[in-house]
């Protein structure tokens, strides 16, 4: 079996970042009017699906440990800085004061007629999620629907190439 070339793994890096074969072609320079063929081409590569496979565990490595970590902030964060800025005389703060506040948790704020309306994050939801990714089930929910999509990609170029 023939490994991949570096031509081809820049195709699929393309090709993971944008889910559109068309674009990927494009972006690695490929002939338009060829591109799509040439695309699906190296996309049935013996080793394309465990390359596309790989990147997934990467980027659900790499980007799983942030979506946690930020997830942590809201559920755990504090909201003392927004009741600091919803008590402030507007006139009186500085770029810099409202820059040193925290405001993570904050969805939305309004200020109006003296009234003040503050929407926090919905920490419930955040605990939802974080359990949903600490189970593994949102994130191998989302490498599955990309695998389905690649499987129904090289589908369509099959039955294209049929007609």
């Amino acid at each position: 079996m023939q490994n991949l070339t570096k031509a081809q793994k820049k195709f699929l890096y393309q090709f993971f970042r944008s889910r559109n074969v068309e674009e990927a072609a494009a972006a690695c320079g490929f002939a338009h009017g060829s591109a799509y063929e040439e695309g699906m081409k190296i996309l049935s590569h013996p080793q394309a699906f465990g390359f596309l496979a790989s990147m997934a565990v990467t980027m659900k490595k790499a980007v799983g440990s942030t979506v946690e970590d930020a997830l942590e902030r809201l559920i755990n964060g504090r909201i003392n800085d927004a009741v600091i800025l919803a008590e402030s005389n507007p006139e009186e703060l500085t770029e810099a004061d409202i820059r040193k506040l925290d405001l993570y948790n904050v969805a939305e704020f309004k200020i109006g007629k003296g009234v003040c309306e503050i929407k926090f994050a919905d920490r419930l939801k955040a605990i939802e999620k974080l359990n949903e990714i600490r189970s593994g089930k949102a994130v191998d929910d989302l490498a599955q629907s990309f695998f389905d999509a690649i499987g129904e990609a090289a589908e369509n170029t099959a039955a294209d190439k049929a007609e």
